[in-house]
């Protein structure tokens, strides 16, 4: 049911500055100072486990490995090259953690932008008219607003990075632990036969298959990584532009912009009128 107004303009709780508060909260300020709603995010999640398994796999298979590169007389390249590629394993639950953590904070975004534009259409422009009424609808559209899109943008550029990242760790790591799955049998069953040449001559063919494997991959992974570091340095560079929007000079150290809101919104009363007034 639509309010009806009473005494005068409804009080305006227009968010003035999103500070976080702690780990998982967003205070959101109304122009007073003061606490409007308090939002919690990225609220704590179970790890599958998964990076657990890859590592016990890994660890389950590696001696086999070893033994028969080092055998094959690659043992100090290969257990180099063996070292790297384990070091760039990763925790895939992380990103999927963070790519939510960025969803909720997109759904909130939005549900906030929703929030003040209901309040503007249901309680303000069929209420009342005036100056007042178009200078607010101006300042939510081109400031608040328009604020409100710029952080929901960051969010989803996060979001889809982080789910990026989550795929391709992912990937490495099953990739990973095929390798050293398939290869472990294989040295088991030719480290026996290294004494006879002829099977010598066989893991010597399969060390040296397995390590160009390793090494392709540990190639493609820089290539990702150098990938997602341009991603990321690209969005520093919208957040840091993001900031001038937000912060006077872009400094937050400067504290938060003033939005000035009109003096016809919040100053003389004249500037707003009943709709249903004779002559509205």
């Amino acid at each position: 049911m639509m309010s009806t107004p009473s005494g005068g303009p409804p009080n305006l709780n227009i968010p003035g500055q999103f500070k976080s508060v702690g780990p998982g909260q967003l205070n959101v300020y109304a122009s007073d100072g003061s606490v409007a709603r308090t939002v919690t995010f990225g609220q704590q999640r179970a790890d599958p486990g998964f990076f657990k398994n890859v590592i016990t796999q890994i660890r389950a298979h590696d001696q086999p490995v070893r033994a028969g590169l080092l055998v094959a007389g690659f043992g100090v390249g290969g257990t180099a090259l063996l070292t790297a590629a384990a070091l760039n394993l990763g925790n895939p639950a992380l990103f999927v953690f963070r790519r939510d953590d960025w969803k909720e904070m997109l759904g909130h975004l939005k549900g906030s932008a929703w929030d003040v534009w209901l309040f503007y259409f249901s309680d303000v422009s069929p209420q009342w008219k005036g100056h007042a009424v178009e200078t607010l609808q101006q300042y939510l559209r081109f400031k608040l607003i328009g604020m409100f899109d710029q952080l929901g943008a960051i969010t989803k550029d996060m979001s889809s990075t982080m789910h990026g990242q989550y795929k391709e760790v992912l990937e490495y790591d099953m990739s990973l632990v095929g390798m050293w799955a398939a290869a472990s049998p294989v040295f088991k069953m030719l480290l026996p036969a290294s004494s006879t040449p002829l099977g010598r001559v066989a893991l010597v063919a399969h060390a040296g298959v397995f390590l160009t494997a390793v090494g392709t991959l540990l190639k493609q992974f820089a290539d990702v990584y150098n990938k997602y570091e341009g991603d990321l340095n690209d969005l520093e560079l919208k957040i840091t532009d993001l900031k001038g929007a937000f912060y006077n000079m872009g400094n937050p150290s400067m504290g938060a912009r003033d939005l000035h809101v009109d003096s016809d919104i919040v100053g003389d009363l004249r500037n707003w009128r009943l709709a249903t007034e004779e002559g509205s």
